[in-house]
């Protein structure tokens, strides 16, 4: 049983989240390369990492007792809790999606899919560094200005903005291609661009819930 805010924990599962997200950025350059035994190695590194993340999520749900004085509302803290795991699931599902056909993707769609993934992981690099912020204000008793904090959200806005628009730039290149793919092909890499912006949409809203943690302070 935690005797006070399961804080580190929380810093734990943000750092797993970090490493799916590196692990990601290996796995599609490999994959790109067209080494399909290493990025399909790396999605079940991905897997397992994310595995620990819901070990650590359960952890803290399961043990936080309502009579622990939380200097942040209990549901918004385990509300954000959720949201960083679906960071993890949604990364995870990224790399076991793209594992599971070996498409020899374009040379013209190479540089915009590693780009996109790079600006994806880019906004989920910024979680374990904004929750690193927000527990060295909460632990300092509020004595600290949330301006660190603040600015990690902000970027991330800011980073997740841009993965909308290759996002988009992506999906219209693919359907330039769409004669010299096939109808599998086609569908797998549409379904690869969706998941990778879902990655960066519930990174965004880790920061959004966590400017709620901050404004209710």
């Amino acid at each position: 049983m935690f005797t006070s805010p399961p804080f580190e924990p929380l810093e734990e599962h943000a750092k797993l989240v970090g490493r799916c997200s590196d692990m990601l950025r290996e796995m599609v350059a490999a994959y790109l390369n067209e080494d399909f035994e290493l990025a399909e190695k790396l999605a079940l590194r991905i897997s397992e990492l994310e595995h620990e993340a819901d070990r650590v999520k359960n952890t803290i749900r399961e043990h936080l007792p309502r009579s622990i004085f939380m200097p942040v509302d209990r549901g918004d803290f385990l509300n954000y809790l959720r949201e960083q795991d679906r960071v993890a699931d949604r990364i995870e599902e990224v790399a076991l999606t793209l594992s599971l056909r070996r498409t020899s993707v374009p040379l013209e769609l190479r540089t915009d899919l590693q780009n996109m993934t790079k600006k994806v992981c880019d906004v989920v690099d910024l979680v374990p560094l904004a929750v690193k912020s927000l527990v060295e204000l909460l632990e300092s008793t509020f004595r600290r200005k949330p301006a660190k904090v603040n600015l990690y959200i902000s970027l991330m806005d800011e980073k997740e903005q841009l993965t909308d628009e290759l996002d988009l730039k992506l999906r219209r290149h693919i359907f330039e291609l769409e004669e010299e793919l096939t109808h599998g092909e086609l569908f797998h890499l549409m379904r690869v661009v969706k998941l990778l912006a879902r990655v960066a949409d519930h990174a965004e809203n880790c920061g959004d819930m966590m400017r709620v943690m901050i404004a209710r302070l």
